[in-house]
């Protein structure tokens, strides 16, 4: 399995990472993007009751188990298997999702606290009858959480790959190693996050049939585990490539 060496990253690494983005071309994130979809459909069993497991997910009632086999194949893809796994060791699924589920609570609860710093004003400026204040507040209440939103959703994968391939909730959630594992391919991280962003348009689009939504989402999640997965093991390839 690859894995993180955590150590200060020496000014070789970041003139490496400062080429990359240099040398990004659309072909990589038209590759990034295809490959994704091939793996989604790689197991067509796996597929179709994957689908089965989200509808249970959407009433809670087989969410462990969706966010475990998204992060076993996350696991799986960074060390080198490149087909949807099958659905079994129901137990280590079970596991794995409810940690999944843990770090998602803690980003949620993150979330919660920071915006409602800028939600105190509004009730203040309300009680001493401030209207304009009180727009004020809301318009600055609103913009943190557009911003808060969009730069959790953007680290909230580098914490997943940290479980994935450590099985720590405290190191998934530790800042500087998320800032670290970002911070080592910046442009491939990047590419990760515009081809993630392509998959969930599409699926979007083909949830507007209401009966495909399990599946459209299905597809979607596994795809973006392995955009991620990918953006993984080719930092670590990079990266030892670079010590030696």
């Amino acid at each position: 399995m690859y894995r993180l060496r955590w150590r200060p990253l020496k000014n070789y690494f970041c003139d490496k990472a400062i080429a990359n983005i240099i040398m990004v071309k659309n072909d990589d994130l038209i590759e990034t993007f295809i490959n994704s979809l091939k793996y989604a459909f790689s197991n067509m069993s796996s597929l179709l009751f994957g689908g089965i497991v989200f509808f249970l997910a959407m009433f809670l009632v087989g969410l462990p188990f969706f966010l475990g086999y998204i992060t076993r194949c996350m696991r799986e893809v960074i060390n080198g298997n490149g087909v949807l796994p099958e659905w079994d060791n129901i137990m280590g699924m079970f596991r794995d999702g409810l940690r999944m589920f843990s770090l998602f609570l803690a980003y949620a609860l993150a979330y919660i606290v920071i915006v409602s710093l800028p939600a105190l004003p509004i009730f203040i400026f309300q009680q001493l009858n401030m209207p304009y204040m009180v727009l004020l507040s809301t318009a600055v209440l609103v913009l943190t959480m557009a911003v808060v939103a969009s730069v959790f959703c953007v680290v909230f994968f580098a914490s997943w790959m940290l479980y994935a391939t450590g099985g720590s909730i405290r190191a998934a959630l530790r800042p500087s190693r998320i800032r670290e594992l970002i911070s080592m391919n910046p442009a491939g991280y990047f590419i990760a996050l515009l081809a993630s962003i392509a998959i969930m348009a599409l699926g979007s689009a083909s949830a507007l049939l209401v009966l495909t939504i399990p599946w459209a989402a299905f597809i979607a999640f596994v795809a973006i585990s392995f955009i991620y997965s990918k953006y993984y093991q080719t930092t670590m390839k990079m990266v030892g490539e670079g010590g030696e």
